[in-house]
């Protein structure tokens, strides 16, 4: 799919839609209690509270460095000192959790979350039993592997040329963090939406063309999960959870993947037709 094909019309409304499902997907989490259910999935469970536990542990203390930061010898130095330790604060919090891969490695191991949400949301939508198990969460972590290193490569990859450009154009360099945050959401997003994507059998590559085709959806459920990834403790929990109901909700109601699985995008027919033609071509010599 070419990114000039996108509809952004269509695409601002799935953005705005989105964003709109996200306190529903909060009241639909407490309303089926979905996060009921996660430690079945044995010892992977606790990796991702343990992980979760020590990087809001880490959060807290960089917080609790920067009250011991502030000198109260006079207000003006006061508000100064504070002004400066927030900023080191922020920096931290900034370099632990959007650093380069951080993000993609933190949903790597957060896959859980993202597997329980997405699967039992469907299937209450659906109202089909499910089915998932601990086999099949070990086939969607290591998928998940697969596309959180794909992701993140992708985001190395787009990022180049915006870096480029802000060089030549270094009047405009101030636009420059917002312009990689957003390519960033783009495939955090991306993430999510392949959870979806995977139960229907459809392969990386599909999914991505799905994700793209669902830019929208894709950007603004990444864009928001992003920003909660900030605070502190509850965000790397939270936010995958809220994230792949929203996504779940959105698309089951918005496109038919659902219905008509693997069968959106049939498999091309290169070789088949090459093969008849080299069957003709050996009939015609025969005759």
């Amino acid at each position: 799919m070419n990114w000039k094909d996108i509809d952004k019309k269509e695409q601002a409304e799935q953005f705005r839609y989105t964003l709109a499902t996200f306190p529903e997907a909060a009241r639909f989490i407490i309303k089926e209690r979905l996060w009921e259910g996660f430690w079945k999935y044995g010892w992977f469970s606790r990796i991702f509270t343990i992980i979760a536990i020590l990087i809001g542990i880490s959060l807290v203390w960089d917080f609790i460095e920067t009250i011991q930061q502030v000198r109260l010898n006079t207000f003006s130095q006061s508000i100064s000192s504070m002004g400066n330790a927030m900023g080191t604060f922020m920096q931290h919090s900034y370099d632990l959790i959007t650093g380069s891969g951080s993000k993609f490695f933190m949903l790597v191991l957060l896959e859980v979350i993202v597997f329980h949400a997405s699967r039992c949301t469907y299937h209450l939508l659906s109202g089909n039993d499910s089915k998932a198990n601990f086999n099949h969460f070990v086939k969607a972590q290591i998928r998940m592997l697969i596309v959180g290193g794909l992701g993140w490569v992708l985001t190395v990859v787009y990022s180049i040329p915006i870096k480029i450009a802000f060089g030549i154009f270094e009047f405009l360099d101030f636009l420059q963090p917002t312009a990689l945050f957003m390519v960033q959401a783009f495939f955090m997003g991306f993430t999510i939406v392949d959870n979806y994507a995977e139960q229907f059998d459809l392969k990386i590559q599909q999914s991505l063309k799905y994700a793209q085709q669902h830019f929208g959806i894709t950007f603004a459920a990444g864009l928001v999960m992003s920003l909660m990834l900030w605070v502190p403790l509850a965000g790397p929990l939270v936010a995958p959870l809220l994230a792949a109901v929203t996504v779940t909700l959105v698309l089951f109601a918005e496109t038919p993947l659902h219905i008509l699985g693997k069968a959106m995008y049939p498999k091309k027919q290169k070789k088949r037709k090459r093969k008849n033609k080299k069957a003709e071509g050996e009939e015609e010599f025969v005759a």
